[in-house]
């Protein structure tokens, strides 16, 4: 079952993971290892309601989301190479700058 819009995560090193469908929603909650609290458990009741059509996916999508947004996995669109690299630049910099002073 294909959700209308996928659900883009974080995982491993800040690398972006679209869930987009049951099985996949279903499977990364199976494999998460932490945070395992209530919105962990209503995203996983939600998916089996909608395997047995007791629920629709887009009730399932957002009570992923809110599982998602309580681990503070969900996709904020920054690369995080790119974010690591400019803050090191900034740094640099910053360090030329008072050593010219």
């Amino acid at each position: 079952m294909k959700l209308q819009t996928p659900v883009a995560v974080t995982v491993g090193a800040g690398f972006k993971r679209e869930i987009a469908s049951l099985g996949e929603m279903q499977n990364f909650l199976k494999e998460w290892p932490a945070m395992r609290g209530e919105n962990y458990a209503a995203a996983l009741q939600a998916c089996e309601a909608a395997r047995s059509g007791q629920t629709n996916l887009g009730e399932v999508r957002r009570a992923f989301l809110v599982f998602a947004k309580q681990a503070g996995i969900v996709w904020t669109g920054a690369d995080p190479v790119a974010v690591l690299r400019e803050a090191k630049l900034r740094r640099v910099r910053t360090r030329q700058s008072q050593a010219r002073h």
